[in-house]
């Protein structure tokens, strides 16, 4: 019988000799930079009980991990402190069940929390559990090496502090739930970790992407952004940007009413694809206005030189 528990320093060899058997041996999750940022330099982390670890207690060894990232959202205009949930993995051995404990472990106390990404059997769970189904956009547009494009956007190697506070300010701006950002929280998600590119025409119009390496191909993602003119080049700018630093493929999700409607009138939707799910312990549905930036899309340029 397996157990759940809190993440201690104790299991980090364990941790890290799991996640290379799961993720891969060179994986982002197995490292320390990945750990630090996540649950010590994020200044909302909860240090006490991080994320979670399943044991096989015989062994005394890591078999299973749920992590999760916690950031400040507005919602019913209350700031509140909103974990998501991702990097779920057991053990072939041991999946019988031990899924579902960690999420409801993780769910135990939460008021709220959020769960991107999900796949089959998982997204069951999150049904049983009555979360709400998030309408999110996906798109996948395949670069092709031919030529490099000019970007009529800024390419921004680190935006300073007045273009910070603009992009803080747009973001904000939104109606429902969302991220609460401020500057800390914004240099710690975008600068502190993960390696970002930034497109920048103005404070009402811009794209945050991110590049890495994912199955040995070269990905590039758009994580957040806003764009307040739909004749915007941003979009081909983001093509160009990723074709220029070697990307084979663009990706994205989006449930932000914003980018939904300018990125609809250029893209087809992808049929095919996870499901985002956000879980409310009052069983209420909201208004959910966010972009991928609320999870771990992109992590995998912690790989990045």
């Amino acid at each position: 019988m397996v157990k759940i528990i809190p993440y201690s320093s104790a299991y980090l060899k364990s941790y890290q000799d799991f996640a290379r058997r799961g993720w891969g041996k060179n994986c982002y999750q197995q490292t320390e930079k990945y750990l630090n940022w996540l649950y010590q330099k994020n200044p909302y982390a909860d240090k006490e009980k991080p994320f979670l670890l399943v044991i096989e207690p015989q062994k005394n060894m890591v078999v299973g991990v749920m992590h999760k990232m916690r950031l400040p959202w507005l919602i019913d205009g209350q700031k509140v402190l909103v974990s998501s949930i991702h990097n779920l993995l057991v053990a072939k051995d041991y999946r019988q069940g031990s899924g579902l404990m960690l999420i409801t472990a993780a769910l135990k106390d939460a008021a709220h929390a959020f769960c991107p990404g999900v796949l089959p059997p998982l997204s069951d769970a999150y049904k049983m559990l009555r979360c709400q189904e998030i309408d999110a956009l996906w798109f996948r547009k395949i670069i092709w090496p031919l030529g490099r494009k000019t970007t009529t956007a800024r390419k921004l190697d680190w935006p300073d502090n007045t273009q910070i506070a603009a992009m803080v300010k747009t973001l904000n701006a939104k109606s429902g739930s969302h991220i609460l950002w401020d500057a800390e929280i914004f240099n710690w998600r975008f600068l502190q970790g993960p390696k970002h590119l930034f497109l920048w025409v103005d404070a009402a119009n811009f794209l945050i992407l991110s590049i890495g390496r994912r199955k040995g191909l070269t990905v590039a993602r758009i994580i957040d952004g806003h764009v307040e003119d739909k004749n915007s080049t941003l979009w081909r700018d983001a093509l160009s940007a990723a074709r220029s630093l070697g990307a084979v493929v663009l990706l994205g999700y989006t449930a932000d009413q914003n980018l939904r409607e300018y990125f609809l009138i250029r893209i087809r939707p992808r049929v095919q694809h996870p499901l985002v799910f956000f879980y409310h312990k009052d069983k209420k549905n909201r208004e959910m206005n966010f972009s991928a930036a609320a999870g771990d899309f992109g992590l995998e340029s912690f790989l990045n030189n």
